[in-house]
């Protein structure tokens, strides 16, 4: 459950509140309401039960107070708009549209006392968080009495004080108003001391308006979504030799939804003969069968007489409810380590999920102490621990990694989900500060790579940026609950600025954009406007466009019907692009290496990646399938443009697995083909090294030993152990588990 919060919000609307001009402009109410509206927008929003709200004024030409009730003649010209409740629309249109405007100067130390009487009958003895703010430019007398009792009352009921003043000084900073009245200073020296002295915090409306500026944040309760153990081994039949720590995960990071939309009755609106309506819409759902085909006629059934079916081709396979147990798994609650990695193996792009904090079980000193230690373990060895996670029972397991964190005085693990075999993708990208040309040479200059000249500033800082949508969503609901008949307001420029280009940038290059829509010609083409659905055969379908390429180009040829006239011998002109043929999109077994250099040297799309995956399956093909040698130069040959290939593609990675995977072949398949790995050896043909390649992870003695080493035969668990397992070896590991 939440904590309950009770805040007491007290305004000054005494005469000099909204019949003075401040000096820089403006009323010192317009400020207080501009604070308040803010606070309150808050908590309305977060729609809490547990946070209620009271708002009392001060300065009102009436009285309307509890104390005023019990003790006439006192406490005058106080008056509660609203008592301590969990805070609605009324208030927020109250404060923005119906502000009292008084003619009374009041006192701002019998508003405080109001406001304590009326928190000490709704919060009794009960646990809450109390605040009280105070809303005043500190111009109206004030009444020192009793000031010892009403600050001890304040400490022992912990109450946390806030003064929010109109043109206070601002000590912090050496800010210091000019041209005060003596009873403004003499008021805003006693509200430091009472402050002060109740432990509470004085600010000037400035700066609460800068600070309430900014998106609010809900601060989130931290909320265990896992408790139970963190193991390695099996303590139940090993207990000494396996390690136990009772621990809970805590959700560090998780994704901010905006506030839902909810389906609103126009019908509901515009009748006038309902009373009490609450415009809600509900919602039903009917399943219906054909019974016969010929005859259009369906009969509709309840839910649970129906079973689940699963699409096989255009044929449904149906699954019966006594079978659906099978997709279930007998699991109970864990967190267990099954392997370690080493830190510079584990690649950022594997995490899938919201990262967690994993933390010691509360109030179990053994359990912080043997985390601590295991911490520092992973931190000092600079390893990850790759978990097994089950949240709940009969829950599919999933896989997850642990990363240690220490920062004085804050230690912990943080955990976050990584994919299986199955989820993970493999997409390779050309590098973007490395340019290779067709002919292998590599440039140093090029307008693509980056440069000494490039502004490291940083124009927007991470923990600064704001979902748009989540803060326009709430800007605007809140301005139509205010202001139904006006527009939306315009975003904030600290929104503009996450979704737009950087303004220097934009107008460094002003004059370059404007020259090349002047050369190009370029012109807004106006489509046909959305369809309700795309279809398939629309593809083909001519769309007419104010600017065409022929006009982009200056050719005087006009075109008919799309095309291209014929010239006197009948055959189109075409000045730009000769007869294509169609590219090369597979390696074949008749000529392999013409097949692979057409690939790589496609501009048109990437096909790099595609072109290794199928010479890789070539190569094999030809070593599986040779009788004798017979086949063995022709892979040689292959392997060795694959090499090269390779080392200028940054595709190093992929040919260093295959090598190791062909060698396993070699020495594993039957017959034997060790004679084509000796073949290999006399060539040289090994691993590529980082000296030869940036993207590669081998040494060159790495690459040397490589040859030389005999294959030797491992299971599938002595090979899991190694301390160096790379990370595609890992994932198969985990894909076996």
């Amino acid at each position: 459950m939440a904590d309950k919060k009770c805040t007491i919000y007290i305004v000054d609307v005494g005469p000099t509140m909204w019949q003075v001009k401040r000096d820089e402009g403006g009323i010192a109410l317009d400020l207080a309401r501009k604070a308040l509206l803010a606070m309150l927008e808050a908590k309305v929003f977060a729609g809490l039960k547990s946070d209620v709200t009271g708002l009392l004024v001060f300065g009102t030409d009436e009285t309307d107070n509890q104390l005023n009730d019990q003790t006439p003649g006192e406490y005058e010209n106080i008056t509660t708009l609203y008592p301590i409740e969990q805070p609605q629309l009324p208030i927020l249109r109250t404060v923005n549209n119906n502000m009292p405007h008084g003619n009374v100067q009041a006192d701002a130390f019998d508003a405080i006392i109001v406001a304590l009487n009326m928190m000490e009958e709704y919060c009794k003895r009960l646990k809450f968080t109390k605040k009280i703010y105070l809303f005043t430019d500190g111009e109206s007398p004030i009444n020192q009495y009793d000031f010892d009792r009403v600050s001890s009352q304040i400490l022992d009921q912990n109450i946390e004080l806030n003064v929010l003043g109109v043109d206070f000084d601002d000590p912090d900073i050496g800010l210091r108003q000019e041209n005060k009245s003596e009873n403004k200073k003499r008021n805003e020296q006693f509200l430091r001391k009472l402050a002060d002295t109740c432990k509470g915090t004085i600010f000037s409306m400035e700066d609460v308006l800068r600070q309430l500026s900014k998106p609010y944040i809900r601060p989130v309760k931290p909320m265990p979504v896992y408790r139970g153990s963190l193991t390695l081994g099996d303590p139940q039949t090993y207990g000494s030799a396996s390690l136990l720590i009772e621990v809970e995960l805590i959700a560090r990071t998780m994704k901010a939804k905006p506030k839902s939309f909810k389906k609103y009755s126009a019908l509901a609106e515009a009748a006038n003969n309902i009373e009490n309506k609450t415009y809600e819409v509900s919602h039903s759902r009917t399943y219906s069968i054909t019974v016969d085909e010929n005859v259009n006629e369906k009969v509709d059934v309840p839910q649970d007489e129906l079973d689940k079916a699963y699409a096989l081709g255009k044929t449904f396979i149906p699954l019966p409810k006594q079978d659906e147990n099978i997709f279930s798994f007998e699991t109970t609650p864990c967190l267990s380590i099954i392997s370690f990695i080493r830190t510079e193996e584990f690649r950022r792009e594997l995490v899938l999920s919201n990262v967690f904090t994993v933390v010691p079980k509360k109030d179990e000193p053994v359990a912080a102490q043997r985390l601590s230690s295991f911490i520092h373990v992973l931190y000092e060895k600079d390893s990850f621990a790759i978990v097994r996670y089950v949240k709940k029972p009969l829950e599919s397991p999933k896989l997850g990694v642990l990363v240690p964190y220490i920062k004085p005085p804050k230690e912990c693990l943080y955990f976050a989900r990584i994919p299986f075999k199955e989820d993970y993708r493999r997409f390779t990208f050309p590098s973007l500060d490395r340019i290779v040309t067709k002919t292998g040479k590599e440039l140093d200059v090029h307008e693509y790579l980056p440069t000494d000249e490039i502004n490291s500033r940083e124009y927007l800082k991470v923990k600064e940026c704001y979902n748009p949508v989540n803060v326009m969503i709430k800007k605007a609901v809140s301005h139509k609950a205010l202001y139904p008949e006006e527009s939306l307001p315009q975003p904030d420029p600290a929104l503009k600025a996450q979704t737009r280009m950087l303004p220097s940038l934009v107008e460094k290059n002003k004059e370059l954009v404007e020259e090349m829509r002047a050369l190009f010609k370029i012109k807004e083409v106006k489509g046909k406007g959305k369809t309700t659905k795309r279809r398939f055969a629309d593809a083909n379908v001519v769309i007419e466009q104010n600017l065409s390429l022929d006009q982009l180009l200056n050719n005087d040829n006009t075109l008919e019907n799309g095309k291209k006239p014929k010239s006197e011998n009948g055959d189109r002109e075409d000045s730009l692009m000769l007869d294509k043929k169609d590219s090369v999109r597979e390696v074949g077994l008749t000529d392999p290496l013409g097949n692979f250099k057409e690939m790589i040297a496609n501009r048109e799309e990437d096909l790099v990646t595609q072109a290794v995956e199928q010479m890789c399956r070539v190569i094999e093909h030809f070593v599986k399938s040779s009788f004798g040698a017979s086949l063995y130069e022709k892979a040689l040959e292959c392997l060795k443009l694959l090499r090269e290939t390779c080392a200028k593609e940054n595709e190093s990675e992929m040919f260093n697995k295959f090598l190791k995977d062909l060698k396993t072949l070699v020495f594993t398949c039957n017959p034997s083909k060790t004679d084509f790995w000796e073949l290999l050896g006399s060539n040289k043909l090994t691993l590529i090294s980082n000296k030869e390649a940036d993207d590669s992870s081998i040494t060159e003695n790495e690459a040397e030993e490589f040859l030389k080493t005999k294959f030797e035969r491992k299971s599938i668990i002595e090979t899991a152990d190694e301390e160096q397992m790379p990370t595609d070896e890992l994932v198969r590991f985990f894909h076996i588990i």
